[in-house]
């Protein structure tokens, strides 16, 4: 008889409803936390995104079309 699986069982037996409730609370804050982490994160990265948005929307119409191309360019470089 697998004893080590018997005593899980056992130890799971013996927790109250309350304990229960209590790791329930506990991996709910964990969840919570690394999504507010997550957040903080993603909006680390769309500030400066919202910033550029801002600076592009004033260049001229012809820099912005050669700036395109020299992206373009130097996608293929990297390739």
């Amino acid at each position: 008889m697998d004893t080590s699986a018997t005593n899980a069982r056992t130890e799971q037996a013996t927790l109250s409803v309350e304990a229960v409730a209590d790791m329930l609370d506990t991996l709910d804050a964990a969840d919570l936390h690394r999504t507010i982490a997550e957040l903080e994160d993603l909006l680390a990265t769309l500030r400066p995104a919202a910033s550029v948005r801002a600076q592009l929307a004033a260049v001229d119409r012809k820099t912005l079309q050669a700036a395109l191309i020299l992206r373009r360019q130097r996608a293929r470089l990297r390739r």
